[in-house]
């Protein structure tokens, strides 16, 4: 009979899941290794008005890697929120509460995440457009920097992001995917990308590093034993 071919539901749902495994884990390996191509890019400047590389002055002097660098952060996010998808639907099978708060968490923030890298494009159009007088515009920016009605909400929309990327490690360290230390990787490493905007260039790329040691690590597991539920780590 014609149903006797039709293969069984949970075979479908456990082939998709092979699926799934794969292409998680390719957003896993592709987001940070992106991050940190921006971050190697990435002009020095900082992000407050009292920073001593200016913000508008980094697009006006170096317009192209401004650009690319902020371009690639915006595929950051992009690529990342799969990837801190995967991490907690590792997660969830046995600690379904804190894949739950670090998933929904994580996605808000990286609304914050989204609203920063706009901001960064605005000071690029800025800084390449030439014509502009440099002090009215390098004014322009830094009250934009400054203005709370704007950096409060971003600000706390971001930080969102932070809290859910920590329970994230807490869940994977949970589940044994991840040593603890190697999970909070992952959040520092986000808070270090921008906070080391004004410093040498070496720090901001250990930021990226950082994500890339804690989130491609799941990654290349997963793709070594994509049929494996949860790829344990070693024991440590």
């Amino acid at each position: 009979m014609a149903s006797d071919a039709v293969q069984p539901r949970g075979a479908v749902a456990e082939s998709y899941a092979h699926t799934e495994r794969i292409v998680f884990a390719i957003f896993m390996i592709v987001g940070p290794l992106i991050l940190l191509a921006a971050c190697i890019i990435h002009p020095k400047h900082g992000v407050r008005v009292t920073s001593g590389s200016e913000y508008y002055g980094a697009a006006y002097n170096h317009t192209t890697p401004f650009y690319i660098a902020h371009t690639l952060f915006f595929l950051t996010g992009v690529t990342l929120l799969p990837a801190v998808i995967g991490l907690n639907r590792l997660v969830r099978p046995s600690h379904p509460k804190a894949a739950f708060w670090g998933l929904v968490l994580s996605a808000m923030g990286f609304v914050g995440w989204g609203a920063i890298d706009g901001m960064d494009f605005m000071t690029y159009i800025a800084g390449a457009n030439k014509s502009l007088d440099t002090t009215t515009m390098q004014s322009y920016i830094d009250d934009a920097l400054a203005n709370q009605a704007v950096l409060i909400p971003i600000s706390i929309v971001f930080t969102l992001l932070i809290i859910g990327l920590v329970v994230t490690a807490v869940g994977l360290h949970r589940v044994g995917i991840l040593p603890l230390w190697l999970g909070l990787l992952l959040p520092i490493g986000v808070v270090g990308v921008l906070s080391f905007l004004e410093y040498p260039p070496l720090l901001i790329v250990l930021g990226g590093l950082f994500v890339c040691a804690s989130v491609g690590t799941v990654g290349v597991r997963q793709l070594r034993t994509p049929d494996a539920t949860v790829p344990r780590a070693a024991p440590v």
